[in-house]
């Protein structure tokens, strides 16, 4: 189960179905036979329960060694939770509410394409070391905004440094490619009319150094 997967605190935990008590999962590094007493007590305490006109059973708490089995039912099924004697049951009956955040995938580049926005970093860095690096922020999110509707959303400005947001599809390789080449030159063409062809070649050239 995703959800008991990110509770910190889990030694390890079993799922038995309600109906018939039937192992569905372990997991976990725990010794103990956690699926057995799941299986076991879960039985035996609803059992108690009817018998004596109880209610409805919020959780089960047995203690052994340095550890805790935390019994409880949830949706069609009850868990057995091991975690550590001292532990509060409570709190960790109350992160299974909690709704289960799916994990980004790592970002992954091609090569040539982060090495494009490598350059452009460096050049952003280069012409506006001396002027104001914001001005050549802005003048990036401008180059940014003629991007296909396809390509914009994968691709931006993170915390002052071009970046990618998420992996670029393998099919649109050629596609980011062209769209980083576009900046490249666009800057340049910045650093020309604002700086002179002289003194934008020199950065460029300070930026082709810095990358070999």
């Amino acid at each position: 189960m995703d959800v008991l997967d990110k509770i910190p605190g889990i030694i390890g935990y079993a799922t038995v179905k309600a109906e018939d008590g039937s192992v569905e999962e372990v997991k976990g590094s725990s010794a103990t036979a956690l699926a057995d007493l799941t299986a076991y007590f879960s039985s035996a305490g609803e059992a108690i329960k009817d018998n004596l006109d109880m209610g409805k059973l919020k959780y089960i708490s047995l203690t052994y060694g340095s550890n805790r089995l935390v019994i409880l039912p949830y949706e069609d099924k009850f868990l057995g939770l091991e975690i550590e004697r001292e532990k509060d049951p409570q709190e960790i009956i109350e992160r299974l509410g909690e709704p289960v955040v799916a994990e980004k995938p790592p970002v992954e580049v091609p090569r040539n394409l982060s090495s494009k926005v490598h350059q452009i970093n460096l050049l952003v860095h280069e012409f506006g070391a001396e002027v104001d690096k914001e001005h050549w922020l802005d003048l990036l999110n401008q180059s940014l905004s003629v991007l296909g509707r396809d390509i914009a959303p994968i691709i931006g400005v993170v915390e002052g440094e071009l970046a990618f947001k998420e992996s670029p599809p393998i099919e649109k390789e050629d596609d980011f490619s062209q769209a980083l080449r576009y900046i490249v030159d666009f800057l340049v063409k910045k650093a020309v009319e604002e700086m002179g062809s002289s003194q934008a070649r020199a950065r460029v050239q300070a930026v082709i150094e810095k990358m070999r």
